[in-house]
Order: C-alpha cells, then sequence, then structure tokens
C-alpha cells in the first residue's frame, strides 16, 4: 500500500494588515520629512504630508510630526493608531503647516466603532479598496468583500483625528 504525501499547507494570507511603518522606522524618517516639509522643497510631499504640531497635555511639551492627510476644504482627516493622539482627546487647538504655509486648526478625535466604520465606507466609495487601506493604515483584501466584524477589528487601535481649520489665522510660512 502506497503512502500518501503530505504536502503542507500553507496558512490563509491575512485578509487585513497594518501597513504603517514600524515607530522605529518613523523615528528614523520623520525628521527629514519635517525639514523636507519646512522646506521650499515642501510640494514633493506637502500634497499628502502636513504637519501636524501640538502641546502635551501632561508634560507641556511641543510636538511637530508629519502625518498623512486626505480631505478638502476646511476639513481635514489624519487616521493613527499612534499614542499621541491622547494629546488631542477631547478637542485640542493645533497648528499645521499645510501645502507651505502655517494654519491654525481645531483637532477632534473620533474613536467610535460606528463612526470610524462610516469614515471607512466614505474611503472606500472615494477611494477604492487600495487607495482606502493606504490612508487608513491598513491592507484590504476585499475577496471577497470583508464583513463589518472583519473591517472593526481591522481598526481596533486606530482612530480619526478631524481637523477644522480656521479661517482668521492664516500666515505666510517663515
Amino acid at each position: 500500500m502506497a503512502t500518501p504525501v503530505m504536502t503542507p499547507v500553507e496558512p490563509a494570507p491575512a485578509r487585513i494588515r497594518r501597513s504603517v511603518p514600524s515607530t522605529r522606522v518613523l523615528h528614523a524618517v520623520n525628521p527629514f520629512v519635517v525639514a523636507l516639509l519646512r522646506s521650499p522643497l515642501h510640494g514633493l510631499l506637502s500634497k499628502q504630508v502636513l504637519l501636524l504640531a501640538f502641546t502635551g497635555r501632561k508634560t507641556g511639551k511641543a510636538y511637530t510630526i508629519p502625518v498623512e492627510y486626505s480631505g478638502e476644504g476646511d476639513v481635514l482627516t489624519i487616521w493613527s493608531g499612534h499614542r499621541w493622539c491622547v494629546n488631542l482627546r477631547g478637542g485640542a487647538p493645533i497648528e499645521v503647516r499645510l501645502r507651505g504655509r502655517q494654519r491654525t486648526a481645531w483637532a477632534e478625535v473620533i474613536d467610535d466603532r460606528e463612526e470610524l466604520l462610516a469614515e471607512v465606507g466614505r474611503y472606500l466609495a472615494r477611494y477604492g479598496p487600495k487607495g482606502a487601506g493606504l490612508r487608513v493604515g491598513v491592507v484590504l483584501d476585499t475577496t471577497p468583500p470583508l464583513s463589518r466584524a472583519e473591517l472593526a477589528q481591522a481598526l481596533q487601535g486606530r482612530v480619526v483625528i478631524r481637523l477644522t481649520l480656521d479661517h482668521e489665522v492664516e500666515r505666510s510660512a517663515t
């Protein structure tokens, strides 16, 4: 009697995985991104990345970090899964360097599951699965379509930061 040949079964690829670089990589790259966004060459990145400046709630320390954004007009949206977001909970005044100009804004953290799912739905409709995944910070395998529970699981630990730009304070970059 012949012995059946056992072939290893590879696990199914993850349908959802994080696409944001590690904190170590971000700490290495961010100083160069900050310098570029403050320079006359900001146009290379400033259609997708802005500088977000805020004060730590407990320490009072000033932070400036580059973040990807999307949005139109006076409302911008940022997705994050990093700890710095706690400084903006409950709403906070911030400054942004947006397309070479300093602006002030109000930041609100949104972490409600239903609101996050609705926001992802808007991103999927506007950018498609690949574009939405890049902006949200996850790779989405949508064949077959993701269930609501799978999408909610993918968003665990992620928040939306909604920035509302002020009209009255707009000054040229220095």
